[in-house]
């Protein structure tokens, strides 16, 4: 028999395919409408950024230091502070960044913090102690200093902190032995350098402290107050040109007030009376609570004739300034300023008259102020 190939047998329909189909054409329409999540096209989940750690902020404030930005540093540090309130490490950066700053106050109040924080971090212990050498507490800092150095006998920066205490006590020799001893562990330690060229500062060694300022600078060039400290030595030379020029450089290297008023004072001493007062006005913008730079910036607006400015800005400084930093200089200028301006105001020229004589006995400038004042010319 033949076989027919195309040949298929007929399937049999059964009536359960009808009712399966039925259920699932109803779970479906079920599901429609109740819509569950995970039926539902989700959007993709937002991207978060990562909050920078407190690792992050010290790698930033390091690599800020080495450009020499230190306003970024600071920024960076502060951040690091926040993000680890507990750790000693920031403040004690930051301190040192006050330090170059001249900002002594704003130091002492973040040591004394990072030493309550950590009382045997040695870097928290020597810059609390060169902070209090700066306020002249000097036993203080010695005390602070010891114990560092019983933490790490061999550190160079503690023992250049003893080398300046040493050095503001007049101890000179004992303070030549620990800047020699820290630069026998490290000669390229920077504050050890300084320290020596401050030692030889205050001896008026001027030329040799020069030497070692200009081998700090070799090692840390991006540092403002070395060019301050080098400036400083041409001043007592009267080298008044090399002076203004460490002064420039030091602005360039950090524009900070300490550096302004550095080279206005200094502008104004060689005569240049104009420039000097718009670096001073420029310093004053930087701090508007530092006595010596209104002090300075005062003295500048007398010189132009300005008494009135003269007046205001004085009586401001010595708000501002600590009694031990008053001088015959400033209340006489104060005390001029009141008598030369229109009007006259000798209600209050002459108590500063009068305590310029304390100062300065049979000033002659003094006298004619008051002079002027009691003969109502």
């Amino acid at each position: 028999m033949d076989l027919d190939w195309t040949y298929r047998p007929r399937r049999r329909r059964r009536k359960g395919c009808f009712a399966w189909s039925g259920l699932v054409l109803l779970l479906a329409v079920y599901l429609y409408i109740q819509r569950p999540d995970w039926l539902v096209r989700q959007p993709p989940p937002a991207l978060t950024t990562p909050t920078p750690s407190a690792l992050y902020w010290q790698t930033k404030a390091e690599a800020h230091i080495a450009a020499g930005n230190f306003g970024e540093a600071a920024a960076a540090l502060q951040r690091m502070a926040e993000l680890e309130p507990e750790n000693a490490e920031p403040l004690v950066a930051l301190a040192e960044l006050h330090l170059m700053a001249r900002q002594v106050e704003q130091a002492y109040a973040l040591t004394k913090e990072a030493v309550r924080l950590d009382d045997e971090s040695v870097a928290a212990l020597a810059t609390h102690a060169r902070v209090l050498d700066w306020r002249g507490n000097y036993d203080s800092a010695s005390d602070f200093a010891f114990q560092a150095l019983e933490l790490d006998p061999d550190n160079p920066d503690v023992l250049a902190v003893l080398g300046e205490i040493y050095s503001d006590v007049g101890n000179y020799a004992l303070a030549l032995e620990y800047l020699e001893e820290a630069l026998n562990i490290d000669p390229r330690n920077v504050m050890a350098r300084r320290n020596l060229g401050y030692l030889f500062e205050i001896q008026r060694e001027h030329e040799q402290a020069i030497a070692e300022y200009n081998r700090a600078i070799e090692l840390a060039p991006n540092r403002p107050d070395l060019y301050i400290e080098v400036g400083r030595q041409y001043e007592r030379l009267e080298e008044w040109g090399l002076s203004i020029e460490s002064y420039e450089k030091a602005v360039n290297a950090g524009e900070t007030a300490f550096a302004l008023d550095a080279l206005g004072w200094a502008l104004w001493q060689s005569g240049d009376h104009l420039q000097a007062l718009r670096i001073l006005r420029r310093a004053s913008e930087l701090e508007p609570e530092n006595g010596l730079v209104l002090a300075h910036l005062g003295m500048a607006y007398y010189r132009r004739l300005n008494y009135e400015s003269a007046a205001e800005t004085m009586e401001q400084a010595l708000e501002y300034l600590d009694e031990d930093d008053i001088n015959a200089q400033f209340t006489l200028i104060l005390g001029l300023s009141h008598v030369l301006k229109k009007p006259k105001e000798c209600n209050l020229a002459v108590p500063w008259l009068h305590k310029t004589l304390e100062f300065a006995p049979g000033l002659s400038s003094a006298l004619y102020g008051l002079r002027q004042c009691s003969t109502g010319t």
